[in-house]
């Protein structure tokens, strides 16, 4: 895929899911549980310990099945080993320009974090393809209209506190797509830690037809 069908991708899943583990290994067990719930949008956080080659194992095992994000990104070297290994999007927590210009000269989707209208009218003139609104709960779903009025070009994406029940919310006022996490609002911390992959498969499954029954 090129950048600009995995931007599409993006928004045709709308609902992407991150990924912080203990070990490379938990984190490659986790993502296949959701990916066999037909997790289409994966993101791996470079808190990760050996991030690298788990994102090379995603990359290798499932090819262009899905779309492969790097998250927490916050250095250019990072951004870098993240492309070098297959990484199709980088996403970090704030703005960093070393970052953004890094994705953009290795032709990859930019997602930085940002909150306020200077960050993003700032990450937008760096070339940044979506905005990770983060964290989002800080401003509520209504922000996003306020933002796209002077920014109608700019594609939204909420992360922190992003739930079922608000969901169709930041929707609705025009999120571009979402991000959650397994372990933090999909709630199942435990069951990765026990390696219950079935239960976290079932999570899985049941935010993603919650997601689709929103846009119908």
């Amino acid at each position: 895929m090129n950048k600009s069908e995995v931007i599409e991708r993006i928004h045709a899943e709308w609902l992407g899911m991150i990924m912080r583990g203990e070990a490379a290994e938990q984190t490659l067990a986790t993502c296949e549980a959701i990916i066999a719930a037909g997790a289409k949008v994966v993101e791996v956080a470079f808190t990760t310990p050996d991030v690298c080659s788990a994102l090379r194992e995603l990359r290798r095992r499932y090819e262009e099945d899905i779309v492969l994000a790097a998250g927490m990104v916050r250095t250019p070297e990072q951004a870098q080993m993240a492309i070098d290994e297959g990484a199709q999007v980088i996403v970090s927590p704030n703005l960093s320009a070393p970052v953004v210009e890094t994705a953009v000269r290795n032709g990859v989707v930019s997602m930085p974090g940002c909150v306020t209208p200077t960050e993003i009218g700032e990450a937008l003139n760096l070339g940044a393809d979506l905005i990770k609104l983060f964290p989002c709960y800080q401003v509520g779903p209504e922000y996003i209209g306020y933002i796209r009025a002077p920014f109608p070009e700019v594609r939204i994406v909420p992360a922190g506190k992003v739930t079922l029940d608000n969901m169709p919310d930041y929707y609705q006022n025009g999120a571009f797509a979402a991000v959650v996490g397994v372990t933090t609002e999909m709630q199942m911390l435990r069951a990765v830690a026990c390696g219950s992959w079935n239960e976290v498969t079932a999570a899985a499954r049941h935010w993603i037809a919650r997601a689709k029954e929103m846009k119908q």
